[in-house]
């Protein structure tokens, strides 16, 4: 008999209408489930994202990895009228002090002072079916992941993400912080940080996470978290991702002012699209050496080189070296299944301005003009690579 999560008797009293909405999740246990888990997510990263994990067997058709088996580990999933999973979620939840040497580096935590006396914890594996994206699966996924996580003494918890994912989590009540970026097989990915107690944070972005942590902090539960010795973590030019408007448009407006004459596609467009630009975008720092994205990783973002040197390759077969005002990411942008068509990895440190695919979509509806300008500076950009394949 599947264990389903059942919502808190404080958040029916906080949040009634949240309830109302949500689906159920359960809780892996048996073989059974935990095998039709990790089918699942063999089929959203290997057959649709086509990911290049270590930890996929692709002759079961699985992805399977050691910690989760591990006693800190909880396994979700949701499951369609037909019996099928649709979406899964992984939560690895550490006391104090307990949390393992290797994810201790990867999400930089000694950065973090006092952190090894607090409950923390990492949210992992979150995916859905694509026909039910932007739908009530993730809601009912993150409102599991976080009752849970508060459940369970967490004061502080981690994600690790894709660069196009950086501002849904945004939404959720996670934030950017001075740490490292995350070298994976894929390319560079985003640690980003909660803090569960935050409530004002999570109403200031808007987060339908707000109302757990509401009656569980305060006077009348745990003591929040006092946000004092990380506010040097927080602080905006200290983060390897800047979403702050004014800070991308300034960093952007820095390269148009310097940038050489040649037709690049920031200086090929005017003032007011380059504005609505990077309204839409973000920055992100890459260190030399780290892959910024694989080839035949299915990723729509597109990347405009800012600062650094990036060398394009595809295996060992240099193609081309890129630098600012280079963009990278058309093919994938344009092209039916979004794959990566190269591999792009950073020669010396370098900053990108990150722009989603989604973003261009909407803009095409509200202000087709400037969305038409974007995508043909873009579509020049391509063209002019196909016949002057440089290096």
């Amino acid at each position: 008999m599947s264990r389903q999560i059942e919502p808190s008797e404080w958040l029916h009293e906080s949040a009634p209408d949240l309830v109302a909405a949500l689906q159920p999740v359960m809780v892996a246990e048996s073989e059974e489930e935990r095998d039709a888990l990790f089918r699942f997510r063999y089929s959203i990263y290997v057959d649709e994202l086509g990911r290049k994990l270590g930890n996929a067997d692709h002759a079961s058709r699985r992805v399977h990895d050691a910690e989760d088996d591990k006693d800190y580990t909880l396994l979700l999933y949701t499951l369609g009228r037909d019996g099928t999973v649709t979406g899964t979620a992984r939560l690895r939840h550490w006391r104090a002090g307990a949390v393992n040497a290797k994810d201790w580096d990867t999400f930089s935590m000694e950065r973090f002072p006092g952190l090894e006396r607090l409950g923390t914890c990492e949210w992992g594996r979150l995916m859905v079916k694509p026909d039910e994206r932007g739908q009530r699966l993730l809601v009912s996924l993150a409102v599991a992941l976080a009752q849970l996580s508060i459940e369970r003494g967490v004061d502080v918890g981690f994600i690790n993400c894709a660069p196009g994912l950086v501002r849904h989590y945004r939404r959720l009540g996670f934030r950017a912080y001075a740490g490292r970026v995350v070298a994976t097989p894929d390319g560079v990915e985003v640690p980003l940080v909660m803090f569960l107690s935050d409530v004002a944070y999570m109403q200031q972005v808007g987060s339908f996470l707000a109302p757990l942590a509401d009656p569980r902090y305060g006077p009348d539960g745990r003591a929040a978290l006092s946000l004092e010795p990380f506010a040097h973590l927080l602080a905006t030019d200290a983060v390897p991702v800047q979403v702050d408007r004014e800070a991308v448009w300034d960093r952007v407006s820095l390269l148009r002012a310097t940038a050489s004459p040649r037709p690049g596609v920031l200086n090929a467009l005017t003032d007011e699209t380059v504005r609505k630009l990077s309204d839409g975008g973000f920055l992100m720092s890459v260190p030399a050496g780290l892959l910024l994205t694989e080839k035949d990783l299915s990723q729509r973002e597109i990347f405009v080189i800012l600062d650094g040197t990036f060398e394009v390759r595809d295996g060992d077969r240099r193609l081309r070296v890129i630098g600012p005002d280079d963009v990278v990411g058309e093919i994938g942008f344009f092209g039916t299944l979004g794959r990566r068509s190269a591999s792009v990895q950073a020669m010396t440190d370098g900053q990108v301005l990150v722009i989603r695919r989604h973003f261009l979509d909407e803009l095409r509806k509200h202000d087709p003009a400037c969305a038409a300008d974007i995508l043909f500076q873009l579509a020049r950009a391509l063209a002019d690579r196909v016949y002057t394949p440089g290096d």
